[in-house]
């Protein structure tokens, strides 16, 4: 039997997945894209991330920034880190190295999409495989939420994430939201 399984192979499960790995675990991560996901977040690493994905041997390249500033017409906020910078990286780039570091570790990928989810007193069953435990990390639409019940009900109005990458120098040391 698996000790762990994962549904979602983003950077959640993969950090996940790598903790696990590091801890003993025999760990299978169910994931139906193919590696990397590309996504409109997960750019901006603050400083407590970075260290985080140091200490797993996870070094992605990128542009450190010393602070954010939050841009919303003439209303404007910042603000510098105090430990240390923070690292603008493509999600490619981010998901390319995690998802390699675990392989690496030994981590098993499994092509599969989270559908059901049956447990009893000693296991969970899900996508033909059985394990001690399940970690749902597969994101906003999880198939896992949803097959516990455990959705819940949202009736705001949709929210758009937009990106958009320029090959141009930095003007500033901080990174940018613009909100409008």
């Amino acid at each position: 039997m698996i000790d762990l399984l994962v549904a979602g192979g983003g950077p959640a499960g993969l950090v996940t997945a790598l903790h696990a790995r590091r801890a003993g675990l025999g760990v299978v991560v169910l994931e139906p894209r193919a590696a990397p996901i590309d996504k409109a977040c997960g750019e901006g690493l603050m400083p407590g991330a970075v260290r985080a994905l140091r200490q797993l041997d996870v070094t992605p390249s990128g542009q450190p920034f010393a602070g954010i500033r939050y841009c919303a017409g003439e209303r404007v906020v910042s603000a510098r880190f105090r430990d240390g910078p923070g690292l603008g990286v493509r999600r490619t780039e981010l998901h390319s190295r995690l998802h390699a570091v675990a392989e690496q570790a030994g981590v098993e990928f499994v092509d599969e999409r989270v559908t059901s989810v049956a447990q009893n007193d000693d296991a969970v069953c899900v996508a033909g495989q059985r394990a001690r435990y399940l970690v749902g990390a597969d994101g906003l639409h999880s198939h896992v939420r949803r097959a516990m019940g455990l959705q819940r009900l949202c009736h705001s109005a949709p929210r758009w994430g937009l990106r958009a990458h320029y090959a141009v120098q930095p003007w500033a040391d901080h990174v940018e939201v613009h909100w409008s």
